[in-house]
């Protein structure tokens, strides 16, 4: 038999030793690859110690114990990040909601939705969690509904801002999409909603671009903490003007995220194309070229010609110091908590500095980095599949129960 098995290597012009070499070769490449040798563990915290930070620590298992990735690919971050960006989430749900709409100064129309509690939340409170999405996202991106519906479930009224020109039903009224830095839109579903529901507790909740608006606008006055019990960042970079280099790198890929997300807005702007480079735009923002504009192949790029003349501004730089929270997030006063991954592809770790300096620097503020989880991802489950509900759904939920509970504790006391 062993003689048999031999001679049919060596009719292909190989040895067994050869072949072994290949097989031990490639199945270190898988290893390396799909980082399988790196081995979950809890995430690491940054905090100025308090009783407040370790009650809710104490509240927040998850935040302790070890985050375990799907087994075969979770570990790594690009699968991870393609994951969430081809599906969004597994099984999503698709939760109803009643959309507002309010006519802003300039004339645009911008959109919301409220997604109504699904139980009484566990301590018989009105709490109301207000999202921003990530870029070009809205109540109907897949990764939305389903923390929408969780959160639900778990009690709590959630608003989900739809970034103007994000649904492609909703026809643009001004001629302007969203930017990365303006908070006008997500200031107005604040108010609206406060009216709506002026019992309600608001916590602020942003994912990646909707991370920098949140915390953009939290930091921007501080009345507009007045209503927030706190504020959660997700995957964000947190300074705008310092991502650009590496939006424009090879390095883990990122330029290639890059160019899918520049082929994305590309086709925001194709879509609503007649209002955006039509007569009115061209006499608020002078004449655009467009040829130059769709033929962009990086953000940076599709930015410098058109979103930062459209806002008015003279330099790309000048454009993305405005779209950062970096310069207003030290007035934040309420709790924050922030979330990044060590292997998020789109926001690498040289970025985590801004997050440690401001929870280091603030009282009842947590920074938490996983070692997995990639842009969004967080996915979890023991075999190839992975669960609907993400580790993220459930912090992000977890988070916010504790931080109820210990701030009603600390409520109790004073009175």
């Amino acid at each position: 038999m062993v003689s048999v098995f031999s001679e049919d290597w060596q009719d292909l012009g190989m040895t067994p030793n050869i072949v072994t070499v290949c097989v031990i070769i490639i199945g270190c490449i898988i290893i390396r690859a799909l980082h399988l040798a790196s081995q979950p563990s809890e995430p690491e915290l940054y905090f100025r110690p308090s009783d407040f930070v370790e009650k809710i620590l104490d509240l927040c298992p998850l935040l302790k114990n070890v985050y375990m990735p799907p087994l075969i690919w979770g570990r790594s971050g690009h699968l991870q990040t393609i994951v969430y960006g081809k599906l969004g989430r597994i099984q999503s749900p698709f939760p109803r909601g009643q959309r507002h709409k309010i006519i802003m100064r300039d004339g645009a129309t911008l959109t919301f939705d409220i997604f109504e509690p699904l139980k009484k939340h566990v301590t018989k409170g009105d709490y109301t969690m207000l999202v921003c999405p990530g870029i070009a996202n809205s109540s109907e991106s897949v990764y939305i509904r389903t923390f929408v519906d969780y959160a639900q479930n778990a009690g709590y009224r959630v608003g989900v801002l739809n970034h103007l020109g994000a649904i492609q039903t909703i026809k643009l009224t001004s001629p302007r999409i969203f930017t990365y830095g303006g908070t006008d839109e997500y200031a107005a579903m604040v108010e609206e909603v406060h009216r709506l529901y002026p019992d309600s507790k608001f916590i602020a909740v942003g994912f990646s671009m909707g991370g920098n608006l949140a915390v953009k606008y939290l930091g921007e006055k501080s009345s507009n903490q007045k209503n927030f019990l706190c504020g959660l960042s997700i995957c964000q970079g947190y300074d705008v003007e310092r991502c650009q280099p590496y939006m424009l790198s090879w390095e883990h890929l990122r330029r290639g995220y890059i160019f899918a997300m520049t082929l994305h807005q590309k086709k925001m702007l194709r879509t609503h194309a007649d209002i955006l480079f039509g007569s009115d735009s061209e006499r608020l923002h002078g004449k655009f070229d467009t040829d130059r504009i769709l033929a962009a192949t990086s953000l940076v790029e599709l930015d410098d010609l058109y979103s930062r003349k459209r806002a008015g501004f003279s330099s790309i730089e000048e454009y993305y110091r405005w779209c950062s929270c970096r310069s207003v997030m030290d007035k934040i006063k309420i709790p924050m908590f922030f979330l990044n991954s060590a292997d998020d592809p789109l926001v690498p770790p040289a970025l985590h500095d801004m997050p440690h300096d401001f929870v280091t620097s603030h009282e009842n503020c947590i920074f938490a980095v996983t070692k997995h989880g990639g842009h969004l991802g967080f996915f979890t489950g023991s075999g190839f599949t992975p669960e609907p509900v993400t580790w993220l759904d459930k912090v992000i939920v977890q988070y916010a129960d504790a931080l109820i509970q210990v701030s009603n504790q600390c409520q109790d006391k004073r009175n």
